[in-house]
């Protein structure tokens, strides 16, 4: 064993392990989010990922001929996504704190509501972005997103074993003393030539009610359906995912608007 260190959230060598074994999970949300906007004959437009990791979803929209903006707090996992979708546009910033342009669709895959990186999270700061996601809508839009439940730390395994050719990951579900709250320990131990490297993160995750949330969406003005599995591929065990659409229809010109992709929401 060469070194032990304590990593940045999603530091690199976190930012490529995640970055594979997450792929599967992205691809299948991808291929959602693509048939959705396809049965809303939403062709063209800016597509927002929030929570955007590695960029394995803005490389398969901007493909598809989308304006793709994507927000992560991780420079690593941004550095990935600049280089798997360089005609893509990324920022450094907070999903709470951003500002949501002009929207087709807006996803936010991976539990990125349920993260604590930022210790503005909680109720009110989610209630705020999910206003902020609405606004961003046209009408018809879409909103992909999923989360992690008070179930994931009750159902879920408590530890994972994860495996690659040069790297080895642990993850321990420890829960909180803190209702609704839980902790991930993950060590990673990556080959660095003759040795291995053991890099250490912890996550904080609160824990979010997926019918209260329901609620919140609705009264918003979304209609939505919740589901456990990205087309074939499962969610982790506690995870709900919602496919919502934006009700009301917008006036012409928020339509030439949003076309163009001119115009910033505040």
């Amino acid at each position: 064993m060469s070194n032990h260190k304590t990593s940045e959230h999603y530091g690199h060598a976190l930012s490529h392990i995640h970055d594979t074994g997450f792929a599967g999970v992205a691809e299948a949300a991808a291929d959602m989010l693509i048939c959705a906007l396809k049965a809303s004959r939403l062709t063209h437009g800016r597509i927002t990922d929030l929570g955007c990791g590695s960029g394995i979803l803005a490389r398969r929209l901007f493909d598809q001929g989308y304006t793709v903006e994507g927000v992560d707090q991780s420079v690593a996992m941004l550095a990935l996504a600049q280089s798997r979708a360089p005609g893509a546009k990324f920022r450094h910033e907070s999903l709470f704190d951003c500002e949501i342009g002009p929207s087709v669709a807006v996803c936010a895959i991976g539990e990125c509501f349920n993260y604590l990186f930022d210790r503005n999270n909680d109720d009110a700061a989610l209630d705020r972005v999910l206003h902020r996601v609405h606004q961003s809508l046209e009408g018809g839009g879409i909103f992909l997103f999923d989360i992690a439940t008070p179930d994931r730390i009750v159902k879920a395994p408590a530890k994972n074993f994860f495996q690659t050719q040069d790297c080895t990951t642990l993850v321990e579900n420890v829960r909180s003393e803190i209702p609704l709250r839980m902790t991930r320990e993950i060590s990673s131990f990556v080959r660095a030539g003759e040795y291995y490297e053991r890099v250490d993160e912890t996550h904080s995750l609160r824990l979010i009610d997926p019918d209260t949330l329901a609620h919140s969406i609705t009264t918003l003005g979304f209609e939505f359906e919740m589901f456990e599995c990205y087309g074939p591929t499962p969610l982790p065990t506690g995870c709900v995912g919602f496919l919502a659409h934006k009700r009301n229809a917008p006036g012409p010109d928020k339509v030439n608007r949003l076309r163009g992709n001119q115009a910033v929401l505040p």
